[in-house]
């Protein structure tokens, strides 16, 4: 009986090993080994045996090194590959740019009286309803003058009706 093993070849499957030269860390976080020396230099800890611990070093490098300053990192890569943070960070760019824009043309469009506030249009919407409101309650009066044949009760239900739907529309305002 012949048992084969697949080996994975993904790398996203591989685990990172927990040691590591100074140049092998360098390809690993995408800068030169130069910048490798100068952040052990600037505090980064490093093994007696000069090799790296890649966890210890990671950590030390997310606390301590700005991963947005253009030096920090060589020209299109990210440390550890994180490019979510810089993505993030042209999305948030994006997004402030356009809200000053947004702010920028609310600004243009109220200096060329484009725009009314609310309380003006309350206030004219305010008054053209109140004119419609006194309107239909006068229409049972004028309507006694019209159709003189209509009851006191046939007036009575008339006016009843309308103040009724003024009452319900104005509650489902």
């Amino acid at each position: 009986m012949n048992i084969s093993h697949e080996v994975s070849a993904d790398p996203a499957l591989k685990q990172e090993p927990r040691t590591i030269s100074k140049s092998g860390f360098s390809k690993l976080i995408n800068v030169s080994p130069g910048r490798v020396s100068q952040m052990i230099t600037a505090g980064m800890p490093v093994e007696r045996d000069g090799k790296i611990d890649v966890a210890r070093c990671k950590l030390w490098i997310s606390e301590n090194i700005n991963p947005t300053r253009a030096a920090s990192q060589a020209q299109g890569a990210t440390l550890f590959g994180e490019e979510k943070q810089a993505i993030s960070l042209t999305a948030e760019r994006a997004r402030l740019a356009k809200a000053q824009a947004d702010a920028v043309e609310l600004k243009n469009a109220t200096i060329r009286r484009e725009l009314v506030s609310a309380s003006e249009v309350e206030r004219l919407w305010s008054g053209e309803w109140m004119q419609l409101r006194s309107s239909v309650l006068a229409v049972p009066s004028r309507l006694r003058q019209l159709l003189p044949h209509l009851t006191a009760e046939d007036i009575e239900a008339i006016d009843g009706e309308l103040r009724r739907m003024l009452t319900e529309f104005g509650n489902d305002q």
